[in-house]
């Protein structure tokens, strides 16, 4: 009964971001509204492996907040904004899944690190290290994976980053068309998929915390 529950709002908190996501989309561009429904059909193993958390209830709102970054990932792509329509429901339904799992001091040191932080770069760099949308995305993550799993999506979303823009501009050089403009929102959905999947592994294993 358990796994049907979650696994039902899982989906259901897919279908609205997805909606949400399509809306956004079709405000400011000339895309089709259908073109953010793709999220489902990639969503589903990660809805699949968050509804069998049973003995994590916390991994229940890193859940969600992945589920949200993949959905804002699309959109990021595809405009190049990660729209408050996505991170902020992400971040309040995150934080309060968290301390409902009991993770409330968990969860305050991970927004606060991650926001503190990458608030600061936007500030200083005025909005070109970093933009305002990703900044509101680091809440969810911070709330819903908690300090040292947000350190292993932000790794993974770094190189990952880092290994698609040297290929793009090794493309350039070969004349073949690549991508000059970095959207960190795409890379933030890898991080957390990885984080959500291995994250426990990475943390306790490879980094010994």
């Amino acid at each position: 009964m358990y796994v049907v529950v979650v696994a039902t709002a899982l989906s259901t908190w897919t279908v609205l971001l997805a909606a949400a996501a399509s809306h956004s989309i079709a405000r400011i561009s000339s895309s089709k509204p259908r073109s953010a429904w793709l999220p489902i059909a990639s969503c589903v193993p990660i809805v699949v492996f968050g509804s069998l958390q049973e003995h994590d209830p916390y991994a229940l709102a890193a859940t969600f907040a992945c589920l949200a970054l993949i959905v804002g990932a699309v959109a990021d792509a595809r405009t190049g904004y990660l729209f408050d329509a996505i991170t902020l429901p992400a971040a309040v339904v995150t934080a309060t899944l968290a301390v409902a799992a009991g993770c409330a001091s968990e969860a305050t040191a991970g927004v606060i690190l991650l926001v503190g932080i990458f608030g600061a770069v936007a500030v200083l760099s005025r909005g070109h290290a970093i933009g305002l949308g990703d900044v509101k995305a680091m809440y969810a993550i911070g709330a819903g994976f908690g300090p040292a799993k947000a350190i292993v999506v932000l790794f993974a979303a770094s190189v990952s980053g880092l290994a698609v823009t040297a290929l793009a501009r090794c493309f350039e050089r070969r004349g073949i068309p690549g991508c000059r403009e970095i959207r960190f929102g795409p890379y933030l959905a890898i991080g957390s998929s990885l984080a959500l999947i291995a994250g426990d592994r990475i943390v306790h294993g490879t980094l010994g915390l």
